[in-house]
């Protein structure tokens, strides 16, 4: 009868092992990074947040792509200024070439949002002054926190 416990647990685990190979488990491979240049298919935004995020990830890829560096690295280097500077160097641009990346993927992401309705004509407005205007400092402090400002 003590046996009976022991026998359930082991059949229990191979079930578990048959499972994992049976779906697929031992062919994982990591999904592999994005080109920042080719047009991602949209998805639908339901909060403010998700349409703010789209517009961010947006003017990444634009940004991402003029720089040659994946969204990945650039949305990471947002952190600070000196993250920018260090990708910058990293990836053979001036700090200036990084900026105005930064500036025209963020203004062109804005007015592609408002086109799909994402977002409405004052808030594009807004986004689209801080890009043109801001100091980079500043302007990466809206960015990170963009979703209190909507």
């Amino acid at each position: 009868m003590k046996a009976l416990p022991f026998v359930l647990s082991c059949c229990v685990a191979i079930g578990l092992v048959a499972a994992y190979v049976a779906f697929g488990g031992t062919s994982y491979e990591p999904t592999p990074v994005a080109n920042p240049c080719t047009p991602r298919p949209a998805h639908p935004a339901g909060g403010t947040d998700e349409r703010l995020e789209q517009v961010v990830l947006g003017a990444a890829d634009v940004a991402a792509c003029r720089l040659g560096v994946t969204r990945e690295d650039l949305v990471l280097a947002l952190r600070s200024v000196d993250d920018l500077d260090q990708l910058a160097r990293e990836s053979g641009h001036s700090r200036d070439e990084l900026e105005e990346a930064l500036r025209d993927g963020l203004v062109r992401a804005v007015g592609e949002a408002q086109g799909q309705g994402l977002i409405g004509a004052r808030t594009a407005g807004t986004l689209t002054f801080a890009a043109e205007h801001l100091p980079l400092g500043l302007l990466l402090s809206v960015l990170r926190e963009a979703s209190s400002l909507l």
